[in-house]
């Protein structure tokens, strides 16, 4: 008995070691596990609403924030594609969600990985997460194709996220509005959708698009500025971040809408796709690769074409075509900065007549057109640009010879008479329907309006009807007259220009002379950058973005221009810095109050394109400088 007693006890004690030492084996493990394995080491990119970049930097699968080096697996639904997603080096798995039995007598309620019109499958959205989560550190998109499925999926999705489970970006993607060529409506109710995220999971990323046909045979039409305006009345208001997929054969016949779109938030990013059978060309890839920066941009593109647009994008040397309505970054930022530098070009004019010839330095930067009319005897009005000494070219003339020149620059026109600024509109229209302007345009004049009325001026309301009539696709760069700036920026003067520019579908440069600009309350810079749109409702229809020049004084607030919080969209400040000459005073306090090392005073508008200039003179560059200037960058929050 007593032996029977001891063995007993002995067993226990056995069985425990054993317990003891397998438990031990398996922490060491999991410790060795984790010390060879990367893992995702930077806490605010290992959350489920972190920025999929970020996240796919820190576990060592990025080596930079470019959306065309992130890859894609399609359809990781079943045990099998889910096994072969896993096995391979895809960074980011797509899979679809639906319900069990959807709309039949069979409906269980329960999310399952299927896409329409399979409605069964042998994997459950349970199954296909703990899954990913244990055996992988691959980003997670999951596409809903029914309301039905939503709900369920964010609760679990929440329950393994308290678990502490999801150390890694998902994204939610629902088609929530009918888009180009959709003769019926199938989108997932757009309202519904947004409430249970908010309600539910908000710790995500948002991935909302449109419905979309397409036929190669047939003629198509493309996204619309309403839709991509009621896209941005929907999602404006929230606080996630937001990429939206767009249907890459349809986007650059639509890119002023999306360049638009991309304004509006520095939280927003396109995902393009494509479908098998879209006959999509390489040179529209190019074309949104030149017009964006490498983070905004997400590539969902079948082999072998993005193999062959990877190869084009890496050749620095090719011809780039730009946006004319777009932002100066991607056209002059270099390299690995996160600035501008820009160089300010007046040409001169050699010869007369038809066989006069446009010279500039051989530099890259912005070219200054000065631009007339000259009203021939017989025959309409033609814009011409006036060189400094007095020497003119036709406007068509000038920019004929310029489409020729190689390299990086753009063009401001700026009107030296009211009379010239349609008659210059339609040129530009004829040529960039000619395919002879592809590079960023700005048309400025010094206006008159409201409280800074003044003879010899054009209406602002004339040059914002003009450009909205004649060629909308351009950035307006508004100026007050210099006669009405003797007490500097007053209030109202700012006022009723910000009230002009409102519900401007354009991005807006303002034109600012440094001299009256120091004799200005403290802020005037800080509240027109202000005026830019942001998540509120009631701003989705205001200014598409705002600039200004700064023309005239020896120096600035170093304080007031810090690096900001966040880098992740363009630069917002920047600064033009015009040689030889200087003013001689200092006027801290005029570009806003914020102290010293907290950035540029901002509010909580969104999408802002800002600069400010410093010229050498008193009086701006564009109302008859000769002079050239390099631009400082200053980060944009």
């Amino acid at each position: 008995m007593a032996c029977k007693k001891g063995c007993s006890k002995w067993s226990l004690v056995t069985g425990a070691c054993v317990a003891l030492g397998f438990a031990v084996i398996m922490v060491l493990c999991f410790t060795l596990q984790k010390r060879t394995q990367p893992g995702c080491v930077q806490a605010a990119a290992c959350r489920s609403d972190a920025d999929m970049m970020d996240y796919l930097l820190s576990v060592g699968q990025l080596s930079q924030r470019d959306g065309l080096l992130v890859t894609w697996y399609h359809a990781a639904n079943s045990q099998k594609e889910m096994q072969a997603a896993l096995s391979s080096d895809i960074m980011v798995l797509e899979a679809d969600v639906t319900v069990e039995g959807l709309n039949t007598a069979n409906e269980t309620g329960v999310p399952i990985m299927a896409h329409p019109p399979a409605i069964y499958s042998d994997n459950t959205l349970q199954q296909w997460l703990e899954t990913v989560l244990a055996s992988s550190q691959k980003g997670i998109k999951l596409d809903f194709k029914s309301i039905k499925a939503v709900g369920p999926a964010l609760d679990l999705l929440r329950r393994l996220t308290e678990e502490g489970r999801v150390r890694r970006p998902v994204w939610i993607n629902a088609d929530i509005l009918r888009g180009p060529n959709m003769p019926i409506s199938t989108e997932v109710n757009a309202t519904q959708f947004l409430n249970l995220v908010q309600e539910k999971y908000p710790e995500t990323t948002l991935s909302p698009g449109w419905t979309t046909l397409y036929l190669p045979q047939l003629p198509n039409g493309t996204y619309s500025r309403a839709m991509v305006e009621k896209m941005q009345e929907l999602v404006g208001p929230v606080p996630q971040r937001v990429t939206f997929p767009v249907r890459a054969v349809m986007v650059r016949a639509a890119w002023p809408h999306f360049s638009w779109l991309l304004g509006q938030s520095e939280r927003y990013s396109l995902t393009l796709w494509q479908s098998a059978s879209d006959p999509l060309l390489v040179d529209d890839l190019l074309y949104v690769r030149d017009n964006t920066a490498a983070h905004q941009i997400y590539y969902d593109i079948f082999e072998p074409l993005l193999s062959q647009f990877k190869q084009l994008a890496a050749n620095t040397s090719r011809k780039q075509s730009y946006y004319t309505g777009g932002s100066l970054v991607p056209l002059l930022q270099l390299p690995r900065e996160e600035g501008v530098s820009v160089e300010w070009l007046v040409p001169e004019i050699q010869g007369n007549g038809s066989t006069a010839t446009v010279h500039l330095p051989d530099r890259e930067g912005m070219i200054l057109l000065n631009v007339g009319l000259q009203e021939p005897a017989a025959g309409d009005p033609v814009a011409v640009v006036r060189a400094p000494d007095g020497r003119a070219l036709t406007l068509e003339s000038c920019l004929r010879q310029l489409a020729m020149r190689p390299g990086s620059w753009g063009v401001h026109l700026h009107m030296a008479v009211p009379t010239a600024l349609r008659p210059s509109l339609a040129t530009l229209a004829n040529l960039s329907a000619l395919g002879h302007l592809l590079r960023p345009v700005w048309v400025g004049a010094t206006i008159s309006h409201g409280s800074f009325v003044a003879p010899g001026y054009v209406t602002g309301r004339e040059l914002l009807a003009a450009v909205a009539e004649v060629f909308p696709h351009v950035t307006v760069a508004p100026g007050w007259p210099e006669e009405v700036l003797g007490s500097g920026y007053r209030e109202q003067l700012v006022t009723d220009m910000l009230e002009l520019c409102q519900g401007l579908w354009q991005p807006v440069s303002f034109q600012l002379q440094a001299g009256p600009l120091g004799q200005s309350t403290a802020g005037v810079v800080a509240r027109l950058l202000a005026a830019s749109p942001g998540p509120l409702s009631q701003w989705n229809t205001a200014l598409a973005g705002a600039t200004m020049h700064l023309c005239g004084q020896r120096s600035w607030q170093p304080g007031l221009w810090t690096r900001p919080e966040s880098t992740t969209g363009y630069p917002r400040v920047t600064v033009q810095t015009c040689w030889p000459m200087w003013a001689e005073t200092d006027h801290p306090g005029v570009l806003g109050s914020r102290p010293p090392g907290q950035g540029f005073p901002r509010g909580r508008r969104e999408g802002i394109n800002a600069s400010v200039f410093l010229s050498a003179r008193h009086v701006c560059p564009l109302a008859g400088w000769s002079g050239s200037g390099r631009e400082v960058a200053i980060e944009g929050a």
